[in-house]
């Protein structure tokens, strides 16, 4: 009769046989995890570091656990632009004017940006037809300008110029207050004077630096291209 694992595991001087090679109880992985250790691995190494071999390294599991959860680094990739596209807020789309629903867009856009500006690369690479989700975040944004009347082929145009200047906006969060102030004042009075005068506005607003430059260059832009569709609409009229 064979031994039974219980009494052997009592029995002084003899040592439990080996836990079989069955799965573990408790699941080691799953896609939150993944995605966590995803986004350190590209804040450490890059976009191009972060490869299947060393995500799972970094999840300290062999690269075929991996494999089980997820099929691809594509496919890892995607599930991080989910991620990220899940937290910008489109609300207003539909519910407020356009220049407030963009307003309100850019601003989450940018704050979610921040806290992760190593994804900019990641969003300009991983394409719409991989994230669902991502695609109709884009859908909801590209109706709210349809359903403010501008022309189909601004559409298009005016999202890849917005996300352009947020992702400006965002890889320029680390830059110091006073950046453009000059090692001699003497030598450049004028610059000197124009850089104090912004750091009294933005005091004066309550503001950042960083907010009151996003806060003015996203008034202009949204200014300009309103400008800009409307008068080719009134062309056409």
């Amino acid at each position: 009769m064979p031994d039974d694992p219980a009494r052997l595991a009592r029995t002084p001087g003899r040592a439990a046989p080996a836990r079989g090679r069955g799965r573990p109880r408790e699941r080691i992985l799953d896609r939150d995890r993944i995605a966590d250790a995803a986004f350190a691995e590209i804040r450490s190494a890059g976009l191009g570091g972060m490869t299947m071999r060393a995500l799972a390294r970094r999840l300290r599991v062999s690269p075929g656990a991996l494999y089980n959860h997820v099929p691809s680094r594509a496919a890892v990739l995607a599930l991080l632009q989910e991620r990220f596209a899940a937290g910008i807020d489109t609300s207003g789309f539909g519910v407020e004017p356009l220049r407030e629903a963009l307003s309100r867009w850019a601003w989450s856009y940018l704050n979610r940006l921040r806290e992760r500006p190593e994804l900019v690369p990641l969003i300009v690479a991983v394409p719409l037809a991989h994230t669902p989700y991502t695609s109709l975040v884009y859908q909801r944004v590209a109706a709210g300008f349809s359903d403010a009347h501008w022309p189909e082929e601004s559409i298009v145009a005016s999202l890849s110029v917005l996300e352009t200047f947020i992702f400006g906006a965002a890889l320029d969060t680390p830059t110091p207050a006073g950046v453009y102030e000059p090692r001699d004042p003497e030598r450049s009075p004028l610059l000197a004077r124009a850089s104090a005068a912004f750091a009294r506005v933005a005091e004066e607003r309550a503001l950042s630096p960083g907010d009151l430059l996003f806060e003015i260059g996203l008034d202009s832009l949204l200014t300009g291209m309103h400008q800009l569709w409307g008068a080719a609409r009134r062309a056409r009229a």
